[in-house]
């Protein structure tokens, strides 16, 4: 990977990887269905405790746009889940707007938000970007011409969506390579939001990569506070947990997945 450049040393972001926000007894209403998606999903009473605690911190919660100064930290949601619009109000009760990652594919089909949600949204003030099209579990893993259709796709349909093309992208699934970065950068995105649980933002080339802190349904809501005031405690458990798994998807995927299925029955 090419090396960071000077002027971008230092600059962090502290932002959160959110997905659906839904009650339990519904969560296949919202986003993509299963025990293993559930695991992402919020509570709307956690979230709004997850929401009280963050505002409680004081720190500046915004936006990352291509040409403007990064914020202190960033809220962002995968998935575009039908949960969105709800999502979206609550950000906006406290004055803030948030990042919405759409896997394009999934637009107006069941549990998903339609094109005319995803056009509000940005109407609105929220930051609309890529998820991919179709979602693949393990992008990096892909050819490099199946990487360049997912991104280039995505972006032709939100550029329809939204009348403008959109420059943020986020990785689905979390496994991120040098070839998903070269891809997106050449597919015309500015940014890049992945699943590494850094803070520092990096240029790739032309391309900003953004690290992102992941929220289970499980998560407190002293955690997600901790971590957009930069807790090296939070941060440095979430690194372990993310290596370890990236160790175990790049040994034996197959292996990973049968783990994750078995953790979420219990």
């Amino acid at each position: 990977m090419e090396a960071d450049r000077p002027q971008d040393r230092g600059r962090v972001t502290f932002a959160l990887l959110y997905h659906d926000v839904v009650e339990p007894e519904r969560q296949d209403s919202a986003g993509f269905p299963g025990q293993l998606a559930a695991r992402y999903k919020l509570d709307p009473a956690l979230f709004e405790a997850h929401l009280d605690a963050i505002a409680a911190t004081g720190v500046e919660i915004g936006v990352l746009r291509p040409d403007g100064s990064p914020p202190a930290a960033a809220l962002t949601f995968d998935d575009a889940g039908a949960s969105a619009l709800m999502v979206a109000a609550s950000l906006e009760r406290r004055g803030w707007f948030g990042h919405f990652f759409v896997p394009t594919s999934r637009l107006g089909t069941p549990g998903f938000l339609a094109p005319d949600d995803v056009r509000a949204l940005a109407h609105r003030g929220h930051a609309v970007g890529s998820h991919s099209h179709t979602h693949p579990t393990y992008m990096g893993k892909l050819p490099r011409a199946a990487l360049e259709r997912e991104w280039l796709e995505s972006r032709s349909i939100l550029a329809e969506v939204l009348d403008e093309e959109p420059e943020v992208a986020s990785v689905p699934g979390g496994f991120l390579t040098q070839a998903v970065i070269e891809t997106a950068a050449a597919a015309g995105y500015r940014v890049l939001m992945t699943s590494e649980p850094v803070a520092r933002v990096r240029k790739v080339g032309d391309l900003v990569t953004v690290g992102r802190f992941c929220i289970w349904s499980t998560t407190p809501a002293a955690r997600a506070a901790a971590y957009v005031t930069g807790s090296r405690a939070a941060r440095a458990q979430l690194w372990l947990e993310w290596n370890a798994k990236g160790m175990a998807k790049r040994l034996s995927p197959r292996a990973y997945q049968a783990l994750r299925r078995l953790r979420a029955r219990r």
